[in-house]
C-alpha cells in the first residue's frame, strides 16, 4: 500500500498543516519522548478548544494511588446509568487531563455522569494492575450511585484505544463474576481487542492491518509491540484479548468505532464479526477526532454525532431499545 493510499483528503490536508505524518516508534521511553514532541507540534499549529465549563468536575481519590474525575452535565436531573471511562495510551500513557475536553463533550451531549479513571500505568505497573484499578473503579461507581445521582445498580463502560480494551474486559469480568445485571453496555472506540500473536487461526487471513498500516498511524506497528510488551499480559488471556472471551455476546449492547487507516482496524473488524455488525470511518487513522484542524471539522463533527447516537443506544432502557440492533451501526 502506498504512503497515502486510502487516506481521506481532509486527513492528508491535516498532515500537511502539521508538517507530516505523526508517528511513534521505539521503546516506551522513546514513545513518551516522541509523544511530547507531537504535543509541541500540535500546540504550535492548532487551536484547541477551551474546556466546556457548563460541565462540572470533581477529582477524588477512591483508594490510595487511584484517582477519578467525575463529570456532571449542566441541568442533570439524575437517574441515568453511570459511565465509567478508561483513557487510551497503550496502557502506558495517559491521565485525567489527556481526554478531558472530549469527555466534557460526551458528558454534555449524552447527558450522563462520567467517572474517568486514572489507572496505574505500565511498565511500572504491568498487568493486571491497570485492569484491577479499572474493575475497582467500576465497583466504586456502582456503590456510590447516591452520591453520583445515577441509577442504582446500573453502569456502562467507555474507553478509547487501550481504554476501549479495558472497557470491554471490565464488562466481561463483571459478567464472569455474576454481576452482569449491573452492566448496561459498552462504548468502545478504536479498541485493542486481541494480541497479534493470539488471533485465532480461522481469522488470521483477515488480520492484515498491522502490516497494511504499520506506518500510517500514530500507533505504529512497532509502537503497538512496545505497548503490549510493557503491559505484560499473556495474549491468550481473555481479559487481555477480549475477542477471545467465550462470553463476548453476553455484553448487552456494544457501540463500536473503527478507523479504516489504523493498525487496530482489524481488531475492530474482528470484534464486529464476533458481535455481528458494526461500521467504520474509512480514510482516517487512529485518534483522528482529537486533532482540531480546520481540515477535520466535518469528520470530527460526524464522529461526535455518531458517538452521541452510540451513547443513546447503550444508555436506553430496555423498552426504548426494543427492536434496536444490539451492536449500533456507525
Amino acid at each position: 500500500m502506498s504512503d497515502n493510499e486510502g487516506f481521506a483528503k481532509s486527513w492528508l490536508e491535516f498532515e500537511e498543516e502539521v508538517g507530516g505524518r505523526l508517528l511513534l516508534h521505539g521503546s516506551i521511553s522513546e514513545i513518551l519522548a516522541g509523544y511530547e514532541k507531537v504535543g509541541v507540534t500540535l500546540a504550535s499549529t492548532l487551536t484547541f478548544p477551551t474546556p466546556d465549563q457548563s460541565v462540572t468536575t470533581k477529582d477524588l481519590t477512591i483508594r490510595p494511588g487511584l484517582k477519578v474525575r467525575i463529570y456532571t452535565p449542566q441541568f442533570y436531573e439524575g437517574g441515568k446509568p453511570v459511565c465509567v471511562f478508561y483513557h487510551g495510551g497503550g496502557w502506558a500513557m495517559g491521565d485525567l487531563e489527556g481526554e478531558d475536553i472530549q469527555l466534557r463533550t460526551v458528558c454534555r451531549d449524552a447527558g450522563i455522569v462520567i467517572v474517568s479513571v486514572d489507572y496505574r500505568l505500565a511498565p511500572q505497573h504491568p498487568y493486571p494492575a491497570p485492569f484491577d484499578d479499572c474493575i475497582f473503579a467500576y465497583d466504586w461507581a456502582i456503590e456510590n450511585a447516591t452520591m453520583l445521582n445515577t441509577a442504582p445498580g446500573a453502569a456502562l463502560t467507555f474507553g478509547t484505544s487501550a481504554g476501549g480494551n479495558l472497557a470491554l474486559s471490565v464488562a466481561l469480568k463483571v459478567i464472569d463474576e455474576g454481576r452482569g445485571q449491573t452492566l448496561r453496555g459498552v462504548v468502545s472506540v478504536v479498541p485493542v481487542t486481541v494480541a497479534p500473536d493470539a488471533v485465532p487461526e480461522r481469522w488470521r487471513g483477515s488480520y492484515t492491518s498491522y502490516e497494511e498500516h504499520a506506518e500510517h498511524t500514530i500507533n505504529t506497528k512497532s509502537a503497538m509491540k512496545s505497548f503490549f510488551d510493557a503491559y505484560g499480559g499473556q495474549g491468550d488471556d481473555p481479559y487481555v484479548s477480549p475477542l477471545l472471551h467465550k462470553r463476548l455476546k453476553d455484553i448487552p449492547r456494544v457501540y463500536l468505532a473503527v478507523a479504516g487507516q489504523d493498525t487496530l482496524r482489524d481488531d475492530g473488524r474482528l470484534l464486529r464479526r464476533a458481535l455481528d455488525d458494526a461500521g467504520q470511518y474509512p480514510g482516517y487513522p487512529h485518534w483522528f477526532w482529537a486533532f482540531p484542524s480546520k481540515h477535520l471539522t466535518e469528520p470530527i463533527a460526524e464522529y461526535d454525532r455518531n458517538l452521541k447516537r452510540g451513547f443513546d443506544f447503550v444508555v436506553a432502557s430496555e423498552s426504548e431499545a426494543r427492536g434496536t440492533m444490539r451492536l449500533s451501526m456507525i
